[in-house]
């Protein structure tokens, strides 16, 4: 069964990512000589949709507090990193269908260097990471590598996140959210007495070298939360 769900996983993820990054490649090869603005914006829709009906189908998704999500002004959404983060995927597609937002994602720099995302990861505004922008799931790789089914949150010594709201003056609401099950839905296999190894490899090549198997259509519930709000003289140790 773990063989099978091992290539399930990828095979599931990766070609609907690869499939909507041709698309928008294409949107980009065509915008140096005409204004696709309309057909990008129809191709956001589009993709945003498509996650939504495959969150429906397979996951029986349900996003509870999206109205916690602002329609206008700034705000940062930390999240639970999975896994695989789907769960995130879904919140990006809905909150871009339902609010009219795109949330702005800083991703981990390696995954700009993976083949036939880069189109697509532009197209909704992920960037990679610094303190000028921010860091909506602080464990990130770390976290979705190396976390297991008891959800320990595994930010380390990260605090960019906390040195963003700083530097504002306190005045960024946090939005904190959390899906219920993402663990149950892709595992990684880093448990038993191989543990040691992956987290020593990790360390050493900071890549995503652990294992990865799932798919399995669980429920998932996306909770999001009331925002936080910080006095303006807080330490980046008491906004984390």
């Amino acid at each position: 069964i773990c063989l099978v769900t091992y290539i399930i996983a990828p095979a599931t993820i990766l070609t609907s990512l690869v499939g909507l990054n041709i698309i928008f490649w294409t949107i980009h090869q065509l915008s140096r000589c005409f204004n696709v603005q309309r057909l990008k914006v129809w191709a956001q829709h589009a993709a945003c949709w498509y996650w939504k009906i495959f969150s429906k189908v397979w996951h029986g998704h349900e996003i509870i507090g999206g109205e916690n999500i602002p329609k206008s002004g700034p705000a940062l959404i930390l999240y639970y990193h999975g896994a695989v983060p789907i769960d995130y995927y879904y919140l990006v597609a809905d909150t871009f269908l339902q609010r009219g937002r795109t949330i702005h994602s800083v991703v981990d720099k390696f995954i700009f260097k993976v083949p036939s995302v880069r189109s697509l990861l532009k197209a909704f505004d992920c960037e990679t990471g610094s303190r000028a922008s921010c860091t909506a799931a602080p464990g990130g790789t770390y976290e979705a590598q190396l976390g297991d089914n008891m959800y320990k949150v595994m930010w380390k010594a990260r605090n960019g996140f906390a040195q963003v709201v700083k530097d504002a003056g306190g005045s960024i609401p946090i939005i904190p959210v959390f899906t219920q099950n993402v663990r149950e839905a892709y595992k990684s296999l880093n448990i038993g007495v191989t543990r040691p190894f992956w987290v020593w490899l990790y360390e050493k090549t900071k890549l995503p070298l652990v294992p990865i198997y799932g798919s399995f259509p669980v429920k998932l519930r996306t909770f999001i939360g009331s925002a936080i709000l910080h006095p303006s003289g807080a330490t980046t140790e008491e906004i984390r």
